[in-house]
């Protein structure tokens, strides 16, 4: 066999209903479209999915708990070294699973795509593109160090994220990030690696329309939250001003209603006498259990507005906040000021009122009754937005990025950069600086 084979590694996958699955799966249908062949190796179960090119490699941390010295020693690693979600073991499998199918594709040109969150399919990758000899494109949806750099843990375990993210930077032939912002600081880490860094903003699939449904009858409004609260991405001081809304009189509490669906984490919410008082007064709905896509698709399609929750850091996008600008109706976003996501805000069109971290309960509360002041009518988002958030066109990119680590000659860094209202936009393909965008200051909403 001939031709090109993109295998690409990703933990998160369709059908499972995880934000992290919607990238890798955006590439893949259109790499296939430019004429890869992709082969995808994910630990997500395909069942009821009737696609050879998808690979389930389960994950025997997940699959088997607690059985074996294999998971008690991952849990060690995990306790002691590195926190979060290693994949060790199914970092072996997909390898070994990737390497036998590309040893069945003979004489075909390969290149590895890994993405992380979690970092299993970086492990793979590694394993892989040193056995094998072959690129590697490593895609970085989160930064990897920075994660932890507020995070409670031992000094030595934030150095060994350090090292890691490193050494999986020197290794691979290419990486990409997901922010102008992040791209900026790993620029500045990686002062020599320049050439390698690329920028692939997230997006959305121009031909799954997302849009509004209509609103259903009711005497409040409803703003709605569906995804996981972990350390970081914390509801608390907006469940916290519309408390004290509703106490001085300004929203009555039959008048709104907060929907949060998804698992949670303590420390992402007020404590239990605060949620209980919020249920029994009626303006919060509190479901910590994961939903199938479908459903939580719709309940965002019907809500009045939509939440977004990204407090901790100052170079990372949601990837839900293009589903919201596809619905359109306002957002209600806690973010860093100047951040990324307020920068996309900015410029959609789409109604929104942002909350920053360090504001003032004063200032919080009149950014939160402003909110609930805006209509619900969906609006269109802007040109501009569907224009350089098209995965399509994204994917245009990274058949770029593929073509530069086969090619033996220097690169430029590819950059797709999201300036402030009133400045040029460069086009993709240009290599200038996108920081000087990033500490460009613009007024807000």
């Amino acid at each position: 066999m001939t031709g090109h084979l993109v295998l690409i590694l990703a933990y998160h996958f369709p059908p499972a209903n995880a934000i992290g699955g919607a990238r890798p799966f955006r590439f893949s249908k259109y790499l296939s479209r430019l004429g890869y062949t992709c082969h995808v190796l994910t630990a997500a179960d395909q069942a009821g999915r009737d696609d050879s090119n998808t690979e389930y490699v389960p994950d025997p941390f997940v699959t088997n708990p607690r059985r074996g010295l294999g998971w008690q020693l991952e849990r060690v690693a995990q306790k002691a070294l590195l926190p979060g979600d290693l994949n060790i073991r199914w970092s072996y499998h997909a390898s070994r699973a990737a390497r036998a199918h590309i040893r069945a594709q003979l004489g075909a040109r390969v290149t590895i795509f890994s993405t992380f969150p979690p970092l299993g399919p970086h492990l793979a990758a590694w394993q892989l593109a040193r056995s094998e000899r072959v690129p590697w494109i490593a895609d970085f949806r989160d930064p990897l160090a920075d994660l932890w750099i507020d995070q409670d843990i031992w000094s030595y375990q934030k150095q060994a994220y350090q090292w890691l993210e490193r050494a999986l930077v020197r290794r691979a032939d290419a990486v990409i990030v997901n922010t102008d912002a992040a791209r900026v600081r790993w620029q500045e880490k990686f002062p020599s690696l320049n050439d390698r860094i690329h920028l692939i903003w997230n997006g959305f699939d121009p031909e799954e329309r997302i849009q509004p449904l209509p609103v259903p009858p009711r005497d409040y409004k409803l703003l709605s939250h569906i995804g996981e609260l972990y350390s970081g991405r914390n509801v608390a001081p907006i469940l916290e001003s519309l408390a004290r809304l509703i106490a001085a009189g300004r929203l009555a509490a039959e008048n709104v209603r907060v929907r949060l669906i998804g698992p949670v984490q303590p420390d992402s919410i007020p404590g239990p006498e605060f949620i209980h008082r919020a249920k029994t007064e009626g303006w919060l709905d509190l479901v910590t259990e994961q939903i199938p896509q479908s459903e939580a698709r719709q309940i965002a399609q019907t809500s009045d507005g939509l939440l977004l929750l990204q407090p901790q850091s100052a170079v990372q996008v949601p990837g839900k906040l293009f589903e919201y600008l596809k619905i359109g109706r306002p957002i209600l976003a806690f973010v860093q000021p100047n951040s990324p996501a307020e920068r996309l805000l900015e410029r959609s069109d789409v109604p929104y009122r942002c909350v920053y971290p360090g504001n003032t309960p004063e200032a919080i509360d009149d950014a939160v009754a402003g909110f609930f002041d805006l209509p619900s009518k969906a609006v269109n988002p802007s040109p501009w937005f569907e224009e350089h958030f098209n995965a399509e066109r994204q994917t245009q990119v990274l058949d770029t990025i593929i073509r530069s680590v086969h090619s033996g000659q220097p690169r430029r860094a590819l950059t797709s950069p999201i300036p402030h209202k009133g400045l040029q936009t460069t086009r993709t393909g240009d290599s200038t600086d996108a920081g000087d965008r990033f500490r460009t200051n613009a007024g807000r909403q």
